[in-house]
């Protein structure tokens, strides 16, 4: 790091340290179960994506457990001078089952608490508490820095070991320290479980113990900082440190890393399947980031080793997906040591100066785009860091949205812009060092930006797809999880929300489908096989590695020979296939992806193959006997393509001998039309030959009609409806004789096209001779014909159709009952098919679905004539049905709906849910009815309210009107007790109705208290107490509590202690020989509730001498 770099990082720190971000919250936020500073997240998954969360992975399950934000500091904070209250964990992080040991330290000794809280959403509460115990602390000795390297390393003893519980799942653990004097401080450890989740969360301690100043007390206390270390300089020649030690506390609050918190809690929140680790896991076990999709670097993650670099460099050309959500990303090398114990990894070693590092090459500890190591991190990353800024945070700035599919669903244009998103340290896109090997690379912001020192820059957001299909993503700002939670900055934005959501559902899934490339070939021959190329491609044109669509092939070739991919998947995005087409000419070839509603189509020209057989046909596929007909000859290939450069000749001959053929010719791009005789009538053939090659040949097949003058039908005068009968054709020739040689084709139809109707199928007949059978379905006289309309030959005969058996019963009626009313309605027996049955003989039988007394239905009765007309009367309004049954054959049935109306009102229902309360507005309900308790719509009556309850105060209804027979009306009652609204029709008095309700007090009012008018010294009296409303109604519901009081001043005067009313005194207590005075002449007792100080009342006592 540059000394001017060292400048302005020390003016950033300096300001942003003078906070402890987790002692106090800007607003009031988490008092409530969300955060107001979070808006409500609806995102909209970008085209093809699933959504992001599995609703049983390990995430989505842990937060609905109930939350606490218990965690967050609050004051007073255990400081780094006085030390009232800090400590540290044996390790970093730790497995179920594993142990760590809590080093604390109090000042003065003295007893403490931890509170352990997973990191998460929690309803917006943002943690669970995992552990409550009280433990006994000890001041524990100072920790001093070593002479050399400045590190500083505590030696303390153990206060607490934790073995960490089965049911504790990997995240982020706060440990709340608050000793007996109420300071408070943080720890931090993360538990890892290693499982393959889909995301993992790198926890970047290196960079936190880098800028570890404990004990920050301005005296002794060193980091890898100058402008926060203190005391004599050490080996770097300054007073920093070139070591740091994780066995000592964490600076000031103990952790204050807020935009990593803001991003948990955005992550689990929305349910993505993600478990944790730090920086030292990545380095000892690199392996272990291949077993995730996606890897993410969050907030400030400066300091790496080259394990680090590696692990994330080789799951990237793994295909594991980069996050880097974050700035200054990977900027300065580490190494780790162990510590004096001889733990692994507990030392960091930092030199920041190749010249004074005694490790020289590849792991010497300076900025890692300077030499000797020479990687720059735009290597990894896409980008370097650009500045820092001290004035707040900058608009990020979108830019190449259009067809980014990052963008999707945001809103956001180029130039748009975000506020508060950009800072304190952003990155750029540098031209002075190379970029990574990528498949494509896009910038996707260009931020301004002014930085400390006034000088102007530009952040940019980044991405790029590796060779190996990995995503890396940096997003250019330390601040991006800003725009991700409001938990602290309120600066929470639906569209950075949406940009990580569909960033983060590539990872998962691969960007959104935008187009499929198909490459084919321009021409291919007809039953060739050839090969396709489908590309699975994003809006920038890359393949999608993680595509798992599946395609489905079409073609225009509907060919029986053509032979397309089965339905399909690709590979990393990439996909070659087999296709063959059979039909010449122009084609198209469909991919489609339905699911993700994309397809591509291209164009083909199929040429035909070689010739391999002659194809004949003809228009008149049933010439007639010495007439001349047409016929064409086509050379195909083997897919029936015509192939258009035959030049074979071809040669004819037929099964009738005594045939007219066309001589040998050639054909004229392929076909030829041609004409033959045929003599003999029936089943003939003409055969096409190629005169060179034999096997290139076809036929043609032909029924020759002979001739006939008529057609006669014979079928049976009568035929039941449904019932199949015989039908006779015969071909007559002109003189009445069978015409034998008959070969025409006889057409069936008839009068009668209902439903359930069968006709012969267009027959031959045999010998000129045929037997049939037909099945009509509507009685009467219906018409059969039986015609061949290429001989002109027609016939009809008639056929009385009667009714078959009588299977249901029709019941219908015109009239819209009124209740209690009688009306008319039909019965009517018929077949299946609709006709009425004439013969029917049953007894029906008659149920409604209206059993109200006052039913009238027909006694069981007999059709006649298959029909009979019937009177009903019915009581209940509304849809009701009459249903008419065979009393032997239950099949036999049918059923009226009717609408009944009700009949003109005759009396007023009032009623009410309501206990009114006196003084109080109530609801109640007017409905007119008929004398069978339908409500009458029609009713146009007015009705006028009287009341039992004649005070002064009630409000009853105006004279009111009914809508469709039913209205709600209020009033208002004043005395206390049974009462009733009586509700009577203006001109009918009769139509009445009353409604009884039991009006209840309300609040007291006022407080009455009754006394004797004068009592003897010394001697009990009685006392009461009454609470009425405001109408002088008992407060029944009076639960309060009355205080006593006497102007008598001796102590012996008694009055009732404090009493509170039950349901039991309904307003009114007696107390008894409750009150003894004293004091000669005249004394005061006064009654007073306790809370409403306006109840109150006294009475003069005269107090005389026994």
């Amino acid at each position: 790091m540059t000394a001017s770099r060292r400048t302005l990082l020390s003016a950033v720190l300096i300001l942003l340290f003078a906070i402890s971000p987790l002692t106090a919250r800007p607003s009031a936020a988490l008092a409530a179960t969300t955060s107001p500073e979070t808006p409500s997240i609806a995102l909209l998954p970008a085209a093809g994506s699933a959504s992001p969360a599995a609703t049983d992975n390990p995430i989505v399950t842990e937060n609905q457990q109930p939350g606490s934000n218990g965690w967050l500091l609050g004051s007073p904070i255990g400081d780094d001078t006085a030390n009232q209250m800090k400590g540290y964990w044996s390790a970093v992080s730790a497995k179920a089952g594993e142990t760590i040991t809590l080093y604390a330290t109090t000042n003065p000794a003295q007893s403490f608490t931890l509170d352990i809280y997973r990191m998460g959403w929690y309803q917006g509460l943002g943690g669970r508490l995992r552990l409550h115990t009280s433990l006994t602390g000890i001041s524990q000795t100072p920790c001093t820095p070593d002479a050399t390297t400045g590190m500083i390393a505590c030696s303390w003893t153990g206060t607490y070991s934790l073995t960490i519980p089965s049911d504790w799942l990997s995240g982020v653990y706060l440990g709340l320290l608050t000793n007996a004097g109420g300071y408070r401080n943080n720890t931090i450890f993360l538990v890892r479980d290693d499982r393959p989740a889909a995301f993992l969360y790198q926890q970047s301690i290196n960079t936190d113990q880098a800028y570890n100043n404990y004990p920050s007390d301005g005296t002794t206390g060193k980091s890898l900082y100058t402008f926060n270390s203190y005391g004599a300089n050490t080996i770097s020649g300054q007073t920093r440190a070139v070591k740091v030690s994780f066995d000592r506390p964490y600076k000031e609050v103990g952790f204050d890393q807020v935009d990593e918190i803001e991003f948990i809690r955005w992550i689990e929140r929305m349910g993505y399947d993600v478990t944790y680790q730090t920086d030292i896991e990545t380095h000892a076990n690199p392996a272990s980031l291949r077993n995730h999709k996606a890897v993410l670097s969050v907030g400030h993650d400066e300091y790496w080793s080259k394990e680090m670099r590696d692990a994330f460099e080789s799951a990237r050309d793994a295909g594991v997906n980069l996050a880097f959500l974050a700035a200054d990303t990977s900027e300065v090398q580490v190494r780790y040591e162990p510590s004096a114990g001889g733990v692994a990894n507990r030392v960091i070693v930092c030199y920041k100066d190749a010249a004074i590092d005694p490790v020289q090459g590849p792991t010497t500890t300076v900025q890692w785009r300077v030499p000797p190591v020479n990687r720059p991190e735009q290597l990894m990353t896409g980008v370097t860091i650009a500045g820092m800024s001290t004035s707040g945070n900058y608009p990020f700035v979108a830019t190449n949205t259009s067809p980014h599919w990052i963008y999707a669903n945001t809103g956001l244009k180029d130039g748009d812009s975000v506020p508060g998103i950009v800072g304190y340290e952003m990155d750029k896109v540098d031209s002075a060092f190379p970029m990574p090997a990528s498949q494509s690379h896009t910038i996707l912001s260009q931020s301004p930006f002014t930085d400390a020192n006034g000088s102007s820059g530009v952040s940019n957001s980044h991405i790029y797809l590796a060779p190996s299909g990995a995503w890396v993503w940096a997003s250019g700002t330390i601040a991006w999880s800003r725009g991700l939670d409001g938990f602290w900055y309120g600066r929470a934005d639906a569209r950075i929300q949406q940009m990580t959501a569909n960033l983060f559902n590539a990872f998962l899934n691969g960007p959104p489908l935008d187009n499929l490339f198909v490459t084919v070939p321009t021409t291919v021959v007809a039953g060739q096989p050839f090969t396709i190329d489908v590309t699975a491609a994003d809006s920038l044109g890359n393949p999608i590695a993680q595509y798992g669509g599946t395609l489905h092939f079409t073609s225009s070739d509907t060919g029986t020979k053509t032979v397309l991919p089965a339905d399909s998947k690709l590979t990393k995005g990439l996909g070659s296939f087999s296709v063959t087409l059979s039909t010449a000419g122009s084609q198209t070839l469909t991919v489609a992806d339905a699911a993700a509603a994309k397809s591509t189509t291209v164009p083909i020209t199929v040429t035909a193959g070689s010739a391999g057989g002659l194809a004949l046909s003809t228009t008149t596929p049933n010439p007639t006997v010495g007439t001349s007909f047409s016929f064409t000859v086509t050379a195909q290939d083997a897919n029936g393509n015509v192939d258009p450069t035959y030049a074979g000749t071809v040669h004819f001959t037929s099964s009738d001998p005594s045939a007219v053929l066309p001589p040998n010719s050639t054909l004229t791009n392929g076909q030829g039309s041609f004409s033959a005789t045929l003599n003999k009538a029936g089943s003939q053939t003409i055969v096409a030959t190629d005169t060179a090659t034999a096997a290139i040949t076809g036929t043609l097949a032909l029924n020759v009609r002979g001739t006939a003058a008529s057609l006669d039908v014979v079928v049976p005068a009568t035929a039941k409806a449904g019932t199949a009968f015989s039908v006779a054709v015969t071909a007559k020739n002109s003189d009445g004789t069978t015409a034998t040689g008959y070969n025409g084709t006889v057409h069936f139809t008839s009068s009668d096209t209902s439903t359930g109707v069968v006709l012969p199928p267009d027959s031959p007949l045999t010998n000129g001779q045929g037997t049939f059978s037909a099945t009509l379905a509507k009685a009467g006289t219906q018409t059969l014909t039986a015609a061949d309309s290429n001989n002109a030959l027609s016939t009809t005969v008639t056929v009385a159709i009667s009714a078959a058996s009588a299977t249901k019963l029709v019941l219908a009626s015109s009239a819209s009952p009124v209740a209690g009313t009688s009306f008319g309605f039909s019965v009517t027996a018929q077949d299946q098919f609709g006709n009425t049955d004439l013969a029917y003989a049953g007894t029906v039988h008659f149920t409604s679905s209206d059993t109200a007394t006052g039913v009238v239905l027909p006694a069981d009765t007999m059709l006649s004539n298959g029909q009979a007309t019937l009177a009903a009367t019915l009581i209940k309004s509304g849809a009701q049905t009459i249903t008419g049954r065979d009393n032997v054959t239950a099949t036999i049935t049918g059923t009226l709906g009717v609408t009944v109306r009700a009949a003109n009102a005759t009396r007023l229902v009032l009623s009410s849910g309501a206990t009114p309360t006196a003084g109080a507005t109530f609801s109640f309900s007017v409905t007119a009815q008929d004398q069978f308790g339908n409500t009458d719509t029609g009713y146009t009556g007015t009705v006028h309210f009287t009341s039992s309850d004649t005070s002064a105060g009630v409000v009853l209804p105006a004279d009111s009107t009914l809508t469709n027979g039913q209205r709600t009306l209020s009033a208002t009652l004043i005395k206390a007790g049974a009462q009733t609204i009586t509700g009577r029709d203006t001109v009918t008095a009769t139509i009445t109705g009353t409604l009884g309700v039991t009006v209840r007090a309300a609040a007291a009012a006022s407080l009455t208290l009754d006394a004797p008018a004068g009592a003897k010294a010394g001697q009990s009296f009685t006392v009461s107490v009454t609470l009425k409303d405001q109408y002088g109604n008992v407060a029944t519901g009076y639960r309060g509590t009355v205080h006593f009081a006497t102007s008598d001043p001796l102590p012996t005067a008694v009055v009732p202690g404090d009493y509170t009313f039950t349901a039991a005194d309904a307003g009114t207590h007696t107390f008894t020989q409750g009150v003894t005075l004293w004091t000669i002449p005249s004394q005061t007792v006064s009654a007073t509730d306790t809370v409403n100080a306006s109840l109150t009342q006294f009475k003069w006592v005269n107090v005389s001498l026994l």
